[in-house]
């Protein structure tokens, strides 16, 4: 019996199964899943909750906004049958400078209120870049040789089902991008005007609702302001 004791304890333990070693190292993967899932969470939960939405500063001549090297023509068209993009222009008094005419504009930009009008907007606009009063170059011959004053803008539109469903209930972004030009035939400054969306095939009039509010404002300065369409419309 002693012996028999013996051997039983120093018997060698049973090889494992195939089926054993494939289930041990699908509980390893499984859980090394789990680690990573909770640090992705732990991480962007740990960034939002850092992070804090500042509201923006006015649009001033003094705005501290990096100014990027601009592109002469820098306003592309809107593809003619656009259902989200419009290319307008506003022009001044003829009796306004360049520097008078930028200041209505800003007066009238920052006067878009920050939770949107007419059901558009809603989550408010930022100043991305002010080139606006940057002096514009001439060839030798008094022709226009680039357009550098420039400013662009950030739209932030409300969070409605189209959101919900293909944009992860985040809101869509608008941009607006505004070209100050002063004729050399005539004394009036021209504002070459885009309106554009980044995501989607039609934009539900939000563009036309911004711009028409923008332009009814400078209307009422003595501005012209041509009635609004989509698509390509300048000169």
């Amino acid at each position: 019996h002693k012996a028999h004791a013996l051997a039983v304890q120093g018997r060698p333990s049973q090889p494992a199964t195939e089926k054993s070693v494939l289930l041990t190292e699908s509980s390893h993967r499984w859980c090394a899943l789990q680690r990573a899932f909770q640090a992705t969470l732990l991480t962007t939960v740990t960034t939002v909750a850092l992070t804090v939405v500042q509201p923006p500063p006015a649009f001033t001549s003094s705005s501290n906004y990096r100014s990027y090297p601009p592109a002469a023509y820098a306003l592309e068209q809107c593809r003619p049958n656009a259902r989200n993009c419009i290319r307008t222009t506003w022009t001044s008094p003829q009796s306004m400078t360049k520097e008078e005419a930028a200041e209505d504009i800003r007066q009238v930009l920052n006067s878009y209120p920050q939770k949107g009008q007419s059901g558009v907007d809603c989550n408010g606009w930022s100043l991305v870049e002010d080139n606006l009063l940057m002096q514009q170059e001439t060839d030798g011959e008094g022709d226009r040789a680039g357009k550098t004053s420039t400013a662009r803008f950030e739209y932030r539109s409300c969070v409605g089902p189209a959101a919900v469903s293909i944009n992860l209930a985040q809101p869509f972004i608008d941009d607006v991008k505004l070209e100050l030009d002063q004729s050399l035939q005539s004394k009036a400054v021209e504002v070459q005007v885009k309106s554009s969306s980044r995501m989607g095939s039609s934009d539900f009039f939000v563009n036309k609702k911004r711009i028409e509010y923008l332009g009814n404002r400078l209307r009422q300065s003595g501005w012209i302001v041509p009635d609004i369409r989509y698509g390509s419309s300048v000169r």
